[in-house]
């Protein structure tokens, strides 16, 4: 698949990620990064991220925005040639009317043929909520989905990468992390930006009194990445009077000082490929605090879960639903035998923690019960995930359910 880019230094996200893998990459940069006028290509327009979409926005900060495009890209377009590719797999916004808008008429005024011009970030919500909102003029631009940092954990934990997390030591990994004698807290909560689900999560943590009892990490309300305000988390709560008993504690929450449990020196996106193997030993299950904390409008997940299933240790999510879907769907398996999934299928953000943090509570009693039985019950599963990582075949699901599915798509727009 030959590309070229546009609007960025490199080719960004999906270049990058269909690079992780064995064999030889798929994507081939045309030399100097120009189209020829007998080359088939698809042209990147790599996104930093969703708010520099707006034109006027692009225009204020003195920014090359997507309209500068060449006239002779436009051209390939228009012939057959060639594909607009909009990359934000770093990403899983929700719709955005106004900037989708944007987009429909940037695509009319270009006399640019449907399909042509095509989405791709992480959230599969995305091309439904498109239909709702603009009806037939959703289809002048196809969806397709790449989740970047799921794919770099994939390749992280895979052997054929000579820098894998676990690489030969994983049966020993897994004797230690199946260990009950090893287990000094009863979860794991890793949070860094503090987002909607992170301070709720903490809060709920706070309110049941689990903090003591778990290796938690908690930045502060203050970090290098921009969350959500102790004000938005409060209007949250008056919007689902059902978690109002939270409140004091999300005020506690808002007062707590930093909580930093690894010997990381990075932060925000920086964190993406760092894994503390000890905190996962230590540690019965993990507690995932997901990006997104959505009513529907985002359907997807992030490394966040993934660390956890390629690590062999029981999650339970905080995030959007369908969460443990994404996982089964790349051949991973779950506890469900153990771990109650009812709140994956529920769509209300507020009931859904509510479930979740019953859970915790359950599998904390069953814990303090008999720690041992306990681990005897999820260690099948969990053996079975960290081989499923390390073996590759994790890294091979995404290649043919990620990479290849968008990359067929791409050679057939061009191709016909």
């Amino acid at each position: 698949m030959s590309i070229i880019f546009r609007g960025h230094s490199d080719a960004g996200f999906f270049a990058r990620g269909v690079g992780l893998r064995p064999g030889k990459n798929p994507v081939t940069l045309l030399p100097g990064n120009q189209r020829t006028k007998d080359a088939r290509y698809a042209c990147i327009v790599v996104l930093r991220d969703f708010p520099r979409m707006r034109r006027e926005t692009a225009e204020k900060k003195r920014e090359w925005h997507y309209s500068q495009l060449e006239s002779d890209i436009l051209g390939d377009m228009r012939a057959g040639r060639a594909v607009l590719v909009f990359d934000l797999s770093n990403e899983g916004p929700s719709y955005d009317p106004a900037v989708f808008s944007e987009m429909y008429s940037w695509i009319e005024e270009n006399q640019l043929p449907p399909g042509r011009c095509i989405w791709m970030a992480q959230n599969r919500a995305v091309a439904l909520a498109a239909k709702t909102h603009a009806g037939a003029r959703a289809d002048l631009l196809r969806f397709v989905y790449y989740d970047y940092f799921v794919k770099v954990i994939a390749w992280m934990f895979s052997s054929s990468n000579r820098d894998s997390v676990l690489g030969a030591d994983h049966e020993a990994m897994i004797g230690r992390l199946f260990d009950a004698n090893r287990k000094e807290k009863l979860l794991l909560c890793l949070n860094a930006t503090p987002r909607l689900p992170r301070v709720l999560t903490m809060a709920a943590l706070h309110y049941h009194q689990l903090i003591a009892d778990s290796i938690v990490s908690f930045p502060g309300m203050q970090y290098v990445k921009k969350g959500v305000s102790l004000a938005e988390v409060l209007n949250f709560i008056c919007r689902n009077p059902s978690l109002d008993y939270l409140r004091p504690s999300i005020e506690a929450v808002g007062s707590m000082p930093a909580l930093k449990v690894d010997a990381f020196n990075e932060q925000g996106n920086a964190l993406v490929t760092k894994i503390d193997l000890t905190l996962y030993e230590r540690s019965f299950f993990s507690l995932v605090t997901e990006s997104d904390f959505s009513d529907g409008r985002i359907d997807r997940v992030t490394e966040k879960t993934a660390k956890a299933y390629c690590m062999g240790h029981p999650a339970l999510i905080v995030g959007n639903a369908h969460a443990v879907r994404f996982m089964t769907d790349l051949g991973f398996q779950d506890w469900s035998d153990v771990v109650d999934r009812s709140a994956e299928a529920v769509l209300d953000p507020a009931s859904r923690l509510e479930l979740v943090m019953r859970e915790v509570l359950r599998q904390a009693s069953r814990i303090r019960s008999d720690p041992e039985a306990w681990v005897s019950g999820v260690r099948e599963v969990g053996s079975y995930n960290v081989r499923h990582a390390v073996s590759g075949k994790f890294v091979a699901e995404c290649v043919k359910n990620m990479d290849q599915r968008v990359l067929d798509h791409l050679l057939h727009s061009i191709s016909r």
